[in-house]
């Protein structure tokens, strides 16, 4: 009867907390830092001190709304935020991009000979 001696409290431990989907798609050195440490909600927040090359960054990112600051002191990252600027920047670049282009494509065609 090998099945009825059966240990209890052998559990495997919990995995680590996956981070959602949109966090692979985030960039920067501050960004990567507070992901890194999943500092993704207020009860989730962190002491952070920006290195000095990224405090402008860091002060930007705050003002967008993007890093939230709860009491004492500590911040966390807003995701959503964040993807939304991205969402609306996107909105901007991608209009101008495509007049580049069909620039571009009007100067080749002007200096085209043949």
């Amino acid at each position: 009867m090998p099945n009825r001696l059966q240990l209890t409290g052998t559990t495997e431990p919990a995995p680590p907390p996956r981070l959602p989907p949109g966090a692979l798609r985030v960039r920067g050195r501050i960004a990567g830092a507070m992901l890194s440490r999943h500092a993704l909600a207020p009860e989730d927040a962190i002491d952070f001190i920006p290195d000095p090359r990224d405090a402008a960054a860091f002060e930007k990112l705050r003002a967008a709304g993007i890093v939230r600051e709860v009491s004492g002191g500590r911040f966390w990252f807003d995701l959503v935020a964040y993807h939304l600027r991205e969402r609306e920047r996107s909105a901007h670049m991608v209009p101008l991009a495509l007049g580049m282009a069909v620039l571009i494509a009007v100067i080749a065609v002007f200096f085209y000979r043949g």
